[in-house]
């Protein structure tokens, strides 16, 4: 669970919202339950753009002095509607908490908040709109308060949200059992990552034509690696920006896999799955085809395993591979996972099934491992 304060900003926050003050003292009510309850609270900031007034560096795109973050809220930025759009990473982020309830409160309800509702409710979160915490202005159709009524009596109940009161709300705070200090595993975001031959690091925006001529426009790499192939740099460049607006979480991690010598990236390998509430994470990778049978793989699923127990502190690391795959069945018995069990015809490729080989280490016995 998380409440979502979404554009609450200077330039809008103000008389001229319909209930402007039943509705500001509702946010001020949640975000300090929120903040006593444990439950996250996460900002979303509009960005109309350099030279509208409404942008970075503008004293109205900034959040409103009456419910101003506090220091480690994260705050997501956007220049679309809905806060879910992929541009903001907010999805990414609170896929990787594991987050299922979204309560959403903000401006405007007919633009915005609605906007977020909706995608979020078809990103399969549960969208929770407490009455009286969305407010907007009248426009040239309806004026603002049969606005409110429309979206929050008629649109969104029983369709996109749910629509409690904001005491109900409260009290849901109040009982939640995900609080944030219930959290095991260290969320230390993608730091770099130093081998013999290798460094792994963040991804920039500069590697797009290395990912796209080493990796991601091989059809051979991309098939066995069930991702798509990519034509242009300017589609990895995009791959890229949902993966550098990720990491504004500190419960993601995903690294570049660069050579030394060549400076060349070549590979990348992530923790695309984490689970920090049974506190375990899932290995992914991919090599490039011109550097694969040297032995880089191991090499950075060794650190990455390493990193996994000695820095994020999960209890298992685990990774998964197609039966055809053999090569990165190998990399696995190298790394000394043990195999765990087969799920039969889990995917549908070329017009036949394949399953899913599934391995794991235990922190219990990654000391054995080393």
């Amino acid at each position: 669970m998380v409440l979502l304060v979404i554009d609450i900003q200077q330039g809008i926050t103000d008389e001229r919202l319909y209930d402007y003050v039943q509705f500001t003292e509702n946010l001020k009510r949640l975000v300090g339950e929120a903040r006593r309850s444990g439950v996250e609270v996460i900002y979303i900031r509009h960005d109309d753009g350099p030279g509208s007034g409404f942008s970075k560096g503008d004293a109205a795109f900034e959040i409103w002095d009456g419910i101003a973050p506090v220091s480690g809220e994260k705050i997501f930025d956007k220049k679309v509607n809905s806060a879910f759009h992929e541009s903001t990473g907010l999805d990414l982020y609170l896929s990787s908490r594991n987050v299922k309830k979204v309560i959403a409160v903000g401006l405007q309800t007919d633009y915005c908040v609605d906007a977020t509702v909706k995608s979020g409710f078809e990103k399969g979160y549960e969208m929770v709109v407490p009455g009286h915490c969305n407010s907007t202005r009248s426009n040239p159709y309806m004026d603002a308060k049969t606005t409110y009524d429309f979206y929050n009596e008629s649109m969104w109940p029983g369709r996109y949200a749910s629509c409690p009161s904001v005491s109900e709300v409260v009290d849901m705070m109040r009982t939640y059992e995900g609080r944030i200090n219930s959290v095991r595993i260290t969320g230390c975001g993608t730091r770099q990552v130093e081998t013999e031959r290798l460094i792994l690091r963040p991804f920039r925006s500069g590697d797009a034509k290395s990912v796209l001529d080493n990796w991601a426009g091989d059809e051979e790499v991309q098939t066995m690696y069930g991702e798509p192939v990519y034509k242009t740099e300017e589609e990895v460049q995009d791959l890229l920006e949902e993966y550098i607006n990720a990491y504004r979480s500190d419960y993601v991690y995903r690294w570049a896999v660069t050579e030394k010598g060549s400076g060349e990236c070549i590979g990348q390998i992530a923790y695309f799955l984490v689970d920090e509430h049974n506190n375990w994470g899932e290995i992914e990778y991919c090599i490039g085809r011109e550097y694969q049978g040297k032995g880089y793989a191991t090499e950075a699923c060794r650190a990455v395993i390493r990193y996994g127990f000695e820095q994020i502190g999960f209890n298992k690391v685990q990774i998964c591979v197609r039966p055809s795959n053999v090569k990165s069945g190998r990399v696995i018995e190298k790394c000394g996972f043990e195999y765990e069990g087969t799920l039969r015809d889990y995917f549908f490729i070329n017009g036949s099934y394949e399953g899913r080989k599934y391995y794991s280490i235990l922190r219990s016995d990654y000391g054995t491992k080393k």
